[in-house]
């Protein structure tokens, strides 16, 4: 059967920045938000005489990157010179990889919200250097240009034109990312500009299998942003061949605060670039030996991972979802079902709590100062009824507070559920004594409010009541006013 005409085609090409420390061909740094224009050096700036030497960390991320989306590395592989005059582009050429790339020929799967796999090809991932940044609002009426991104080590992984819908495209691309992340090759940060996405989108002119003119989506800085560029772009292009004309081949522009799609742009082709090879840099060989030793030290993909989580700890697929939505995260988990021992109150407290307390106190898992067998703890205060399951939270923000241990800062800080019935008669006097109408409501037949009551004696006994002794206190009172 032939496709439908209308019919969205989506290819990515995805630039994502290595995490090292240095440029790809020179000792620059990369650490982002330096003063402009004081990382560089005579080789990202291209003066005279100044030779590339490339960076053995930045091609070994290349490496995994590929490896882990499947793909063929190509021994050998040819850094080229991509020209072109752009302000932010000082050498007027850029070194990327063109005719002979890294590698070749991959795939990666991910799953849809509706249970069904989404399969894209990857068509072949490069290695290059990131340009400069033009700075459009430093200056009034004028731009300002920031070189200290030029440079940086980039891999550029281009889809073929696999996708069907904005919407899928945006689920591959946050898989991608999180994929991305758990092999530490990206911090994969849109807004510093790890992450960066361009589409080519056309759309099916009739019901076979020809595809329609594309256009090229630029500025693409968010998944929502993704989704809706392509959304908006989409109809655009079904607009005009319902009207009998012709889609032009010129690379867009998304506004982001217009929320509008402009014309930046003809499409330029690869001889527009006049592709050859850098003279300066000799062919990249890479070792199969090597390769395959960079295979056998990939971490478990995330996908597989959730799906282990359901077979092995049998989690609900949305659970195994959230605790795998990084690796940090995944690993304590791991960690605490190994301390705890029940994995559905190790996924029930992590889930909770300890996602709460980081998001609080915005820090990423990976940073989170929580050990396992603190967490561990808490847990059994709160299972041998040492402390309520409020109060364990809150022992577990003050072993972040303190650093001392859950056991400790319930003892010093006297935390324990209250048990003794004179302590809990207290309290119960003081609640029914404050709540006159509720207690002849409870007398009239409203015994759903005994759980009122409790609530209140919880309130305050600032949680330490034991619930309950506190609820057979309560209810004993209730019986001996109403004889």
């Amino acid at each position: 059967m032939g496709a439908s005409a209308g019919e969205p085609v989506i290819g990515l090409e995805v630039h994502v920045q290595l995490r090292t420390e240095e440029k790809l061909f020179c000792a620059d740094s990369t650490a982002f938000g330096a003063d402009p224009n004081t990382h560089v050096c005579p080789v990202c700036l291209g003066l005279p005489g100044a030779l590339p030497v490339l960076n053995s960390d930045a091609v070994e991320l290349a490496l995994r990157t590929a490896l882990a989306l499947g793909c063929t590395i190509h021994e050998t592989s040819i850094f080229a010179r991509k020209n072109y005059f752009y302000p932010d582009l000082p050498k007027g050429y850029q070194v990327s990889q063109f005719e002979r790339p890294l590698a070749t020929d991959g795939r990666f799967t991910v799953d849809r919200e509706d249970g069904e796999e989404l399969s894209v090809r990857i068509r072949r991932i490069h290695m290059e250097e990131d340009a400069g940044k033009s700075i459009h609002d430093r200056f009034p009426s004028a731009t300002a240009v920031d070189l200290n991104r030029t440079g940086v080590p980039l891999v550029e992984i281009v889809t073929e034109p696999d996708l069907g819908s904005p919407e899928d495209t945006r689920a591959f691309l946050q898989a991608l990312k999180r994929h991305l992340e758990y092999l530490d090759v990206s911090d994969c940060n849109m807004e510093e500009g790890s992450l960066r996405v361009d589409a080519n989108v056309s759309v099916r002119p009739g019901s076979g299998q020809e595809l329609g003119t594309k256009t090229e989506l630029k500025n693409l800085n968010s998944f929502s942003g993704v989704e809706k560029a392509l959304r908006q772009e989409v109809e655009r292009q079904r607009r005009i061949v319902s009207e009998g004309g012709e889609v032009e081949h010129e690379t867009l522009l998304w506004d982001a605060g217009r929320s509008e799609i402009r014309t930046m742009r003809s499409k330029e082709e690869s001889h527009d670039y006049r592709y050859f090879p850098d003279p300066d840099l000799p062919p990249l060989v890479v070792d199969p030996a090597r390769a395959e030793e960079v295979r056998r030290g990939l971490p478990e993909p995330p996908r597989e991972r959730k799906r282990r989580f359901v077979t092995q700890y049998g989690l609900p697929e949305y659970d195994a979802g959230v605790l795998t939505g990084s690796r940090a995260l995944a690993h304590f988990f791991e960690d605490a079902v190994r301390e705890v021992g029940d994995p559905k109150a190790a996924s029930n407290w992590v889930m909770g709590p300890v996602l709460q307390e980081a998001n609080q106190r915005e820090l990423e898992m990976a940073d989170f100062p929580l050990t396992a067998e603190s967490l561990a703890q808490v847990v059994e205060l709160v299972e041998e009824g040492t402390v309520s399951h409020r109060v364990g939270r809150q022992v577990l923000g003050r072993v972040l507070d303190t650093g001392r241990s859950p056991r400790e800062v319930v003892e010093e800080e006297g935390l324990a559920q209250v048990s003794d019935a004179s302590a809990l008669e207290e309290w119960v006097s003081q609640v029914l004594s404050g709540h006159p109408d509720e207690v002849e409501r409870y007398r009239a037949g409203e015994e759903k409010l005994l759980g009122f009551f409790v609530g209140q004696i919880m309130r305050l006994s600032q949680g330490r009541a034991d619930p309950k002794e506190a609820n057979r206190v309560v209810r004993e009172a209730l019986q001996r006013q109403g004889a």
